[in-house]
């Protein structure tokens, strides 16, 4: 390797230019020469450079041009050449070898091929021959004497020999050429004088050079460029074109010199600076231990073992504080890990570790009287929850359930969160979960990572100071999850009571025990919830409310909270049960009671308004009123008018917002066996419909229905709504009786709503959700609704006051279904 051509990479396609054609002359040597070729430098005419010989067939070139005058061509390998070439570095001895590290590395010579060399190269005379101690080969040193193009390169015998020409430079001297020597020369000095491995003795003899040719080559030998570039100045013919590209090259490598160059007084500086900073603060520290004062990482850690020994901790706990102790008082208060470790331990000794809720002194009554306080029907949930309680004033090791509270949005499934704490003495903790998406929201963060926390659960925690609060887990069935783990998994171990007792926090990274907390899971719908995770979990229905509930709790808890918000005094508001009945018949139709005291809110407004504006003492709201305050009615009964045609039968449905009833609308058309379903319909409903196309047409015979009528008609089947999606296999009935309707051409009855699956045997199956469905039919005026047999359980569980003012028709089969919903069908057999 040349002596300073170390790790240069920069490489460049070689391009033919005018400039570099020259006149190939009889050389004055053997036109024939013993070749070497050259990876990672070029020889220059008129320079001197070592150049190591190391395998036999370099040698044997060598002893050919020994003995023939002492001449020797070298060219260097081309760019794709020395990509592809495996070249084997000299391994450098210290002690044995002789061989100077910046020796030019020669190229093995049965691996070279003559393509692979560039055509013009130096024909080098050989100065000395120097064996070397300890290994084979030889350091000889070679003189560039010639510029030479190679006629053809062959093998002969062992080593590669080539027929060359000498190339002569244009060589001239004028005051161009001398301007681009002194701007070389400018460079070179810089360039001399930061770089360390370059002597300043070069400074004088690169001035004495008065020869332009000869300053260009020993420029490009000493100076760091890359062997394209080298070879690019030896291939150029013009003296004054090898001195511009010259100077190119020397400027980009002073700009990197200098770039190096401030870089590295910018890291002295900084480093200097922080050595400063650290030598000042070891003084400060000693200085204040001479006075007697404590460092501040000494007297944090004595304030941490402080309240280590006053804390309930557990003994992992304490054991693993203890270590952090010790770690945090040997680091500096400024460096950024001190600031992690003592977030840490703050964290830890803020936690509530231990339990001072005393459930034997809950009084089971006084539960129970705050419950029916605060909120109005649900009784199940209210006695599921003294249960819980009174089993564990029994016995105070007893591992309760995790409720799960499932119903439609507003009927107060997170409010009766608030109330239990209440009713218990217990803290309450909410924590929505809808939209998470990220499993360390539950478990937290690694401590390794920048910025990390512990999981929601142990904030809330740290937050209320209490291990034993009521921990309401909010919209469970909206948990979602991505490439960042799912959070549904991670709460399979914090509501297992098997497992709860020793959850670990990751950022926490010691067991805590959560089986005193009191979890209790809020959901819409079930479907969306993990299997597993609803396995663990005891589900509690919240229905919807019917039009008395409505009108009990606005009159109870939601007219006076809505006056105490405005402002009003309750005594100089009035409004009469009749007028809440009308507001919530009229203006609101929904499963909860949002909407309800929302139009409550507005009223209040309107009264507010009048009290300050015209000074009012005492307003009645009547139903005048009540136009004037909320607009025109915006609820009808819409059974009456939807059902008055054949085709139309009502259904019941059990949506995310409780339940609903369900227009199915079926006409027909000229055409022939073309059946359209419509309506945003899922692929079971549609697979319910084509069931009881099916069974119509089996059975059209028996119902007095024209058996080729799907032969010359089109038949659509349309569920309005079509915005909403609607899936499942509830509706077949439903489906089944707006077709008969149609082909019979009998309306259905507008006072009866239906449910149940149908088979093609025609035998009604049980549905789900029947409770939700049947407050549906009683908000929307239904008189009769038709179940199916294995159902009349369900109804029995619901509370007997809801069921006032409807009748069940319980079926086994579509011919009893038909019979209760058409008038006067023909008996099918």
């Amino acid at each position: 390797m040349g002596l300073f051509d170390r790790n240069t990479k920069t490489d460049k396609k070689l391009k033919t230019s005018s400039s570099r054609a020259a006149k190939v002359t009889k050389p004055d040597g053997p036109e024939e020469l013993p070749v070497i070729a050259l990876k990672n430098t070029v020889i220059y005419p008129h320079t001197v450079v070592p150049v190591f010989f190391e395998d036999t067939n370099s040698m044997s070139a060598l002893d050919e041009a020994q003995r023939n005058n002492g001449m020797i061509a070298a060219f260097a390998l081309t760019q794709e050449a020395r990509d592809k070439l495996e070249v084997s570095d000299v391994e450098i001895d210290d002690e044995s070898s002789e061989v100077d590290e910046s020796a030019t590395v020669s190229v093995k010579a049965p691996n070279v091929k003559p393509e692979d060399l560039y055509k013009i190269g130096t024909a080098c005379k050989i100065h000395r021959v120097m064996p070397v101690t300890g290994r084979p080969g030889a350091m000889v040193v070679l003189q560039g004497v010639e510029k030479v193009k190679s006629v053809s390169i062959a093998k002969k015998r062992s080593f590669l020999a080539a027929v060359v020409g000498v190339v002569k430079d244009q060589e001239k001297d004028n005051k161009e050429i001398r301007a681009l020597m002194r701007n070389a020369l400018s460079s070179a000095q810089k360039i001399i004088q930061n770089t360390p491995y370059l002597p300043q003795e070069l400074q004088i003899a690169l001035e004495d050079l008065s020869d332009p040719l000869k300053f260009v080559y020993l420029l490009a030998t000493l100076v760091r460029f890359g062997t394209s570039e080298k070879q690019e100045i030896l291939e150029i013919n013009k003296v004054e074109e090898k001195l511009k590209k010259t100077a190119a090259v020397l400027s980009r490598e002073m700009e990197q010199i200098e770039l190096g160059g401030k870089i590295m007084s910018n890291v002295k500086k900084e480093f200097n600076k922080m050595s400063r900073e650290a030598f000042l603060r070891q003084q400060l520290k000693e200085i204040q231990r001479e006075l007697g004062e404590e460092v501040e990482g000494e007297r944090e850690a004595r304030e941490y073992r402080q309240k280590l020994e006053e804390g309930d901790f557990p003994e992992s706990v304490k054991k693993e504080l203890e270590r952090e102790i010790t770690r945090i008082e040997s680091m500096h208060p400024q460096s950024s890990e001190y600031q992690v470790l003592r977030t840490y331990i703050e964290l830890v000794l803020d936690l509530p570790w231990s339990n001072n809720l005393d459930e034997s002194e809950v009084d089971i009554k006084a539960v129970m009287a705050t419950l029916e306080k605060d909120h109005y029907g649900i009784k199940e949930v209210k006695q599921r929850i003294v249960e819980f309680l009174a089993a564990q004033k029994l016995n105070k090791s007893h591992k309760g359930p995790i409720l799960c509270l499932v119903g439609p949005p507003g009927v107060g499934k997170t409010s009766l969160g608030r109330s239990i704490a209440n009713a218990l003495g217990r803290e309450f903790v909410r924590v929505s979960l809808g939209g998470v998406k990220d499993e360390s929201e539950i478990r937290g963060h690694r401590r390794t990572y920048v910025g990390a926390m512990p999981g929601k659960i142990i904030q809330s925690l740290r937050r209320v100071g209490s291990n034993s609060p009521v921990f309401m887990l909010d919209e469970i069935d909206k948990v979602g999850n991505d490439f960042r783990g799912d959070p549904s998994s991670a709460l399979l171990e914090v509501l297992d009571p098997e497992q709860n007792s020793a959850f670990q926090d990751h950022y926490l990274d010691v067991d805590y025990d959560l089986s005193n907390v009191m979890f209790i899971a809020t959901a819409n719908v079930l479907d969306t919830i993990q299997p597993a995770l609803r396995d663990r979990m005891e589900i509690i229905e919240i229905s919807g409310y019917i039009e008395d509930e409505k009108t009990a709790i606005a009159k109870k808890y939601l007219w006076p909270r809505v006056l105490k918000r405005h402002g009003l005094p309750k005594s100089k508001v009035k409004l009469s049960d009749r007028i809440l009945r009308v507001i919530v018949d009229q203006y609101t139709r929904e499963a909860g009671v949002r909407n309800l005291e929302r139009a409550l809110a507005k009223v209040a407004r309107k009264v507010a308004y009048l009290f300050v504006t015209d000074a009012a003492k005492v307003v009645t709201i009547n139903e005048k009123r009540v136009r004037e305050f909320l607009g025109p009615r915006k609820m009808f009964s819409e059974v009456a008018a939807r059902t008055s045609v054949p085709g139309v039968a009502t259904g019941l449905a059990y949506t995310q917002a409780g339940g609903e009833i369900l227009f199915v609308e079926a006409t027909k058309m000229p055409g022939g066996k073309k059946f359209t379903l419509t309506g945003s319909l899922g692929d079971v409903m549609k697979e319910s419909a084509s069931a009881a196309l099916s069974l119509i047409r089996a059975r059209a015979q028996d119902l007095g229905i024209d058996g080729d009528f799907f032969k010359h008609e089109d038949i659509h089947v349309h569920v309005p709504s079509g915005a909403t999606p609607k899936d499942g296999p509830s509706a077949g009935v439903a489906i089944t009786a707006a077709l008969a309707s149609l082909l019979l051409d009998r309306p259905a009855r507008n006072d009866v709503a239906m449910t149940g699956e149908i088979t093609l045997s025609g035998l009604v199956l049980p549905i789900g959700g029947v409770k939700e469905k049947v407050l549906a039919a009683k908000r929307a005026g239904i008189k009769t609704v038709v179940l199916p047999k294995k159902n009349s359980a369900d109804v029995s569980e619901i509370d007997a006051s809801l069921l006032r003012g409807i009748d069940f028709v319980y079926v086994e089969n579509i011919d009893e279904a038909l019979a209760a919903v058409i008038a006067s069908p023909h008996s099918v057999r």
